[in-house]
């Protein structure tokens, strides 16, 4: 990606680095631009959604916008998506990455932040099945948000994928599992005891809330595999003293103090991130903190847990699924079955049992 940055002008990344997101984009050098072109699009800073109410989107320069993210893609049949994209009079027009959400007539809702309470836009049917997008979907897309409509004009990419690269998109469903064999690995080697394999449902049964979610935090900050994903629903304040400790994954976080159906809903979207991390060929672990707060959603059946734990999966051909739960020390008997190994904290240490 900085290769292709480095071959624009400075008026060319400024412009690009505007549409993007990175703040007071005409008082940086080049080299801050690019840095802060790539710290969005890779996720790691969110962009600035300052508005300018200009009443028309900013002068382009002719290139590619989408080829700019163009980075070492595998060639092969690609399928050309086009976008139905119509003018935008009298609103701002900025670049904003998210997580999708469907909703019931077969739209979709781009969420900016992952707790359904914030930043979102519509994005319209026709959009939805040209792209065959998908809940979970991590999209970068250009959006109009004036006081008339927040909506998706054009999407630019899928997954970290620009749209003209995208190939037939493979599902989840008819992804074929096979026995666990790969290691997980820590950096930590206290964790070797754990001698986890990807794509293993794991329960550890612990001692008190707080420790439990110290083990959890932990344990995403100590594995190496690549994508992670912590699931945190507790209350707020908990959330917020422990995600200042947690480094390079996607947190979904929900409050007790939320509707129920906006908990449940935060929890499907997780499930469903990690989906389609798997279907790129890529491995994530999810991270439970704790598993009798989700359990408790759904008192009655407990489904949403079963559904949980019923996603990890290790693909036959590439990408996995690895489930990591924390729960207090006591078992959830429904659901017991489902484990593919059981560890207990004892004098601080993990005991297989």
């Amino acid at each position: 990606m900085e290769n292709k940055l480095n071959e624009l002008n400075i008026f060319a990344l400024r412009d690009l680095a505007r549409r993007t997101g990175v703040k007071s984009p005409t008082s940086k050098k080049k080299e801050e631009l690019i840095q802060g072109i790539v710290e969005i699009m890779s996720g790691k800073k969110h962009p600035e959604m300052n508005k300018t109410k200009q009443g028309r989107p900013p002068k382009v320069f002719g290139y590619d916008f989408a080829n700019v993210f163009n980075a070492n893609l595998q060639t092969g049949s690609t399928v050309i998506l086009n976008q139905d994209v119509k003018d935008v009079q009298d609103g701002d027009m900025m670049t904003v990455a998210g997580w999708l959400e469907l909703v019931n007539n077969n739209s979709g809702i781009l969420w900016v932040n992952k707790n359904l309470k914030n930043d979102n836009y519509f994005v319209p049917q026709k959009v939805m099945a040209d792209l065959e997008l998908r809940m979970g979907d991590r999209i970068v897309a250009e959006v109009c948000n004036d006081e008339s409509q927040k909506v998706v004009k054009r999407i630019f990419s899928i997954n970290d994928c620009p749209i003209q690269h995208l190939e037939k998109r493979r599902e989840y469903s008819l992804i074929e599992h096979c026995l666990p064999e790969r290691q997980l690995n820590f950096k930590n080697v206290n964790y070797q005891n754990l001698n986890l394999k990807i794509g293993e449902n794991v329960y550890i049964y612990g001692e008190n809330n707080n420790a439990n979610t110290l083990l959890a935090v932990d344990i995403l900050n100590q594995c190496e595999i690549e994508n992670k994903i912590y699931i945190n629903i507790s209350l707020a304040e908990k959330n917020k003293m422990f995600l200042k400790d947690l480094k390079n994954c996607e947190n979904f976080i929900a409050n007790l103090t939320d509707e129920i159906d906006v908990v449940r809903r935060i929890v499907f979207l997780a499930i469903e991130r990690a989906k389609r991390i798997l279907e790129i060929g890529e491995n994530v672990m999810i991270v439970v903190d704790d598993m009798m707060s989700i359990s408790g959603i759904d008192k009655d059946n407990l489904n949403l847990v079963k559904k949980l734990v019923s996603t990890t999966k290790e693909g036959k051909d590439l990408g996995s699924i690895t489930l990591v739960a924390v729960m207090p020390n006591h078992n959830l008997v429904q659901i017991e079955k489902l484990a593919d190994q059981r560890f207990l904290i004892e004098d601080n240490k993990i005991v297989k049992i």
